[in-house]
């Protein structure tokens, strides 16, 4: 009799995970190759949130990356020693306000370029319909594993 514990092959759970380490290496070894080797993963997406949401706070960047805030403060701080941004508080506002330096925005730009052509790669590969689904299961996934236990996103 065949252990369903030992077939890895069929077991969601272990793909997933897999799927998800495999991810994370890729990241740090396509992001040194391609876009800076001093830049790690969280660095890009924190320039790639930033570009995108100018006001985004300390906090929300913590949810999107899954660290906890301080951990985030850390990597923020480790930016300002590496010139890619700079960090104001306002008189109206508590929260610092996360400002890119030229250095950060050079590397977006190249950035998008890179990894526009990663998404044209898996859009040439799955069909738009492909990618909905995969979407979708993926977020059902997550709610399925929320329902039997709470997961904080921080």
């Amino acid at each position: 009799m065949k252990d369903s514990n030992l077939n890895f092959e069929d077991n969601i759970t272990f793909q997933i995970d897999y799927t998800a380490n495999f991810n994370k290496s890729f990241r740090r070894r396509f992001s040194a190759a391609f876009i800076d080797s001093d830049l790690t993963p969280d660095e890009f997406s924190i320039i790639y949130f930033v570009s995108l949401e100018p006001n985004i706070s300390q906090t929300a960047l913590a949810k999107y990356l899954f660290r906890g805030k301080a951990h985030i403060g850390k990597i923020l701080k480790e930016m300002e020693q590496k010139k890619l941004i700079k960090r104001t508080v306002s008189k109206h506002s508590a929260a610092a306000k996360i400002v890119l330096l030229p250095k950060a925005k050079q590397i977006y730009e190249k950035g998008l370029k890179v990894t526009e052509n990663l998404r044209k790669r898996y859009e040439n590969e799955f069909s738009e319909e492909e990618i909905k689904q995969f979407l979708h299961f993926l977020k059902r996934y997550r709610e399925m594993l929320g329902s039997l236990i709470e997961v904080d996103l921080k």
